[in-house]
């Protein structure tokens, strides 16, 4: 019987700590949806987190660095 408490504490605190993690992230790309900040650097240490969480990069495309698809002429 012990064991089966001990197993659904452990259920209950890892579906939590999942739960915050996920909300954690949530409230990340919200503040940057609605700055629409994702050009730029990160505003606070949530969306920092967030975007090293999730793998985003921001490139900072200078005119050497941009490249110009063949198939257009302007």
């Amino acid at each position: 019987m012990p064991s089966a408490l001990l197993m659904l504490l452990l259920a209950v605190f890892l579906t939590g700590a999942a739960l915050g993690v996920f909300l954690f992230l949530l409230v990340g790309i919200h503040i940057e949806e609605h700055r629409m900040s994702l050009t730029g650097t990160p505003g606070s240490r949530t969306t920092a987190s967030t975007r090293r969480f999730l793998g985003v990069t921001v490139r900072h495309q200078t005119h050497e660095t941009t490249r110009k698809p063949a198939g257009l002429k302007r």
